[in-house]
């Protein structure tokens, strides 16, 4: 038993950076989870982030010449609608990715900066996506859910790992990254 005991406390101390990172990362994904259920924030974000995004995705599609409108969190196209819920709005992929920066061994500095580039970025790219989505509704509603729930799906997780290695490789550059 002692045996086994010197081995974990060995292995944990030659791989405490990164056991130290999934920890943390847990941890933040945990907290931002709880946070966005609680009460005070689920009405401005799980209802407030859905609304604006079907507004920017109707100026997206109207940008392009597709005769669109939103009403709440529905956006409406010639033939076709969908509502967004916070869950489609990329809150989860924002989260993981915050939680990611957060727990990364980098300075304050740094981790705003992250923050600051991948939120908006990520918001950018489910925008995009929810556009892709209202144009193959409108055109091949029967291909919407593939699309929805197995295409865009894993595009945007990849979206998000991408973007965080980028700031990890090209953004960070404290001692604590070498």
């Amino acid at each position: 038993m002692k045996n086994i005991i010197r081995k974990i406390k060995s292995w944990l101390s030659r791989n405490y950076v990164l056991v130290r990172f999934y920890s943390l990362l847990a941890y933040c994904w945990l907290l931002l989870y709880f946070v966005l259920h609680w009460d005070v924030s689920h009405k401005y974000i799980a209802v407030q982030l859905p609304i604006f995004m079907a507004k920017t995705v109707v100026v997206v599609l109207q940008t392009f010449g597709v005769e669109a409108n939103s009403h709440v969190a529905t956006v409406s196209v010639p033939g076709f609608a969908f509502e967004i819920i916070y869950q489609c709005a990329g809150i989860f992929g924002m989260m993981i990715y915050a939680s990611a920066v957060i727990a990364f061994p980098s300075t304050i500095k740094e981790k705003l900066f992250g923050l600051a580039l991948g939120i908006p970025g990520l918001y950018l790219i489910n925008t995009i996506r929810m556009s892709a989505l209202a144009v193959i509704g409108m055109y091949w509603k029967d291909l919407f859910d593939f699309f929805h729930e197995w295409m865009w799906q894993g595009i945007f997780i990849v979206f998000v790992i991408v973007f965080w290695l980028i700031w990890k490789e090209k953004f960070v550059h404290s001692e604590a990254h070498s």
